[in-house]
């Protein structure tokens, strides 16, 4: 179809933001609902999903004096997506310098708002990597779902604190309200001791620990003057408490690691006469007297990672 329009009717066209839209429905129909498909709108969507995850904005602008976020502190917050809109419509601004600019903006600032709600949502196979390949057939469709919903919220929080650098691969997981899984859209270092994570909803429970795979040997602090002990583990299933779970102090006092070391305030210890010690406790408070072997000993030994949990309670 060819369009002939006389100079006025082009003028008049150029200045109605309903009739550019109704233009370039002809050619493509539902526009403000589609996904990007061209490799400019890809471009623009993924420009646009960074920029409403904060990337590029200025860290003076996300805490605006060093006291809101002092060391080994932690700050929540939620960003209105009304308020992250503004933020994108203010990037785009930069090259409008007519009223025709302003029109056209105008008619197509729906379709970006979608791409950039849609953008948001990509950023989180980027963070994934290469471990995209080993999620479950769930965690795979919400890569490539819908755009975040341009009425939700999105919900993070900032952590400055020597843990950010000490606990090297620190994880965090988010829930909701209903204990469902918050979907990461942004996790960055943004300096050595400052972690900026950023969720799709409203989070109400997050969990940072060490990844799963830090699990050693370890004994148990008490406080000054320091002593170390060792609670003891049910080796098996025992009156209803299932193998792994912690025998009750009332049942079993935590064993003392002093006379197991091999001179005082070394920290190293005669493991074979702790492993015997720790059997003898065992079968003298009647929990266990099966074989104690090295799987026996690792059970009562071993520890998990280190965990901390925040809910926030509105």
């Amino acid at each position: 179809m060819q369009l002939k329009l006389s100079r006025a009717e082009l003028l008049d066209t150029l200045s109605n933001p309903d009739e550019l839209i109704r233009l370039r429905n002809l050619k493509r129909p539902n526009a403000l609902t589609d996904t990007p498909d061209t490799t400019t709108e890809k471009k623009l969507a993924d420009w646009l999903g960074r920029l409403k995850l904060l990337h590029g904005v200025p860290f003076n602008y996300l805490v605006p004096d060093v006291a809101v976020l002092p060391m080994e502190s932690i700050r929540f917050f939620y960003c209105d997506t009304i308020w992250l809109d503004y933020l994108a419509e203010g990037a785009l601004s930069l090259g409008r310098s007519t009223s025709g600019d302003k029109t056209h903006d105008k008619a197509f600032l729906g379709d970006l708002h979608v791409y950039s709600r849609f953008g948001m949502k990509q950023q989180r196979g980027k963070i994934l990597g290469h471990l995209t390949v080993h999620l479950n057939a769930r965690e795979s469709s919400l890569l490539n779902s819908t755009p975040i919903p341009a009425t939700e919220k999105v919900s993070g929080f900032l952590l400055r604190s020597g843990v950010v650098s000490g606990w090297e691969g620190l994880q965090v997981e988010a829930f909701d309200a209903q204990n469902n899984p918050c979907q990461v859209l942004r996790m960055d270092h943004l300096s050595e001791n400052v972690l900026l994570c950023m969720y799709e909803g409203m989070v109400n429970t997050f969990k940072i620990h060490e990844y799963p795979e830090v699990l050693h040997f370890g004994v148990d602090a008490s406080a000054a003057p320091i002593t170390y002990s060792k609670s003891f583990r049910y080796p098996v299933e025992h009156d209803g408490n299932p193998a792994g779970t912690e025998v009750p102090l009332t049942d079993a006092p935590p064993i003392a690691i002093a006379p197991y070391e091999r001179a005082a305030d070394t920290g190293v210890l005669r493991m074979g006469d702790l492993a015997k010690a720790m059997q003898a406790e065992l079968i003298d408070k009647k929990i266990y007297d099966g074989d104690f072997t090295a799987a026996q000993f690792a059970l009562e030994m071993v520890e998990g990672v280190e965990a901390v949990n925040f809910t926030i309670n509105v």
